[in-house]
């Protein structure tokens, strides 16, 4: 079956279900979270059902195909098709390489929100970069410059959580970070000040001078407050002394 075709048909079997009241509340819901959606209205065990029933056939078709299904389904902006898309990711996470990061910075274009770049970030770009290490801080460099916001917050949200504690990726951080310091996006910069505080704990001297001097440096406090969330005492009060140099 063609991608389009595939498709199509995963819609339909969503249309089959949908549930417009429940449609509305998902949406306001995401609403309130600075999270701009449109939804058929299903829920989690329902969204299962149907990915069950395609989830064998996916398994035997050819990975470009499935990752070009993804990109459909990402661009769509339903909750319910990027869900599905996910899971197709994850169906097909052992079986990327660098030689499909084409399709994968193809897919990063219909990112559309902090949600769903999050756990691009999480599930898709951490293991890459951990088995694919140069490949996949390639693609993230890249990513980096782009004139796409949820691409640019990609690009320091997945040096996060464990990575970021590993400490072996703080000159690679601190360079990314450094490059979107003045933007004037606010999930940018909250990415690049959760990349920070989670690098903290894994270099943290390094990654807390950097944060000093960015506060001398009069960079906005949406980045070195969030850098500093688990600092406390002494240290924070350090932090949040430097003041912006007269220049």
């Amino acid at each position: 079956m063609k991608v389009e075709e595939l498709y199509q048909e995963i819609v339909k079997q969503l249309k089959r279900r949908e549930n417009r009241e429940a449609a509305s509340k998902i949406v306001a819901k995401a609403k309130y979270f600075g999270v701009t959606i449109e939804s058929y209205g299903l829920d989690e065990l329902e969204e299962k059902e149907i990915f069950e029933s395609y989830r064998e056939g996916l398994k035997q078709s050819n990975l470009r195909e499935r990752l070009e299904l993804v990109k459909r389904l990402y661009a769509s902006g339903f909750a319910e098709e990027v869900n599905f898309g996910n899971t197709v990711l994850m169906l097909s996470l052992d079986e990327i390489t660098p030689a499909h990061y084409s399709l994968l910075d193809e897919i990063g274009s219909y990112l559309s929100h902090w949600g769903v770049t999050d756990w691009f970030c999480i599930n898709i770009l951490q293991p890459l970069l951990k088995q694919y290490t140069e490949e996949t801080l390639e693609l993230l460099r890249k990513w980096n410059r782009a004139e796409h916001t949820w691409k640019q917050r990609a690009s320091v949200v997945a040096f996060t959580r464990k990575v970021g504690q590993s400490g072996k990726f703080t000159d690679e951080v601190l360079e990314l970070c450094e490059s979107l310091i003045w933007s004037r996006e606010d999930y940018v910069r909250k990415g690049v000040g959760w990349a920070l505080k989670d690098n903290m704990r894994g270099s943290k001297k390094k990654v807390l001078d950097y944060v000093k001097s960015l506060r001398e440096r009069g960079v906005s406090s949406v980045i070195t407050l969030y850098a500093i969330r688990d600092l406390k005492g002494r240290e924070r009060k350090e932090v949040l002394g430097k003041k912006p140099k007269k220049r």
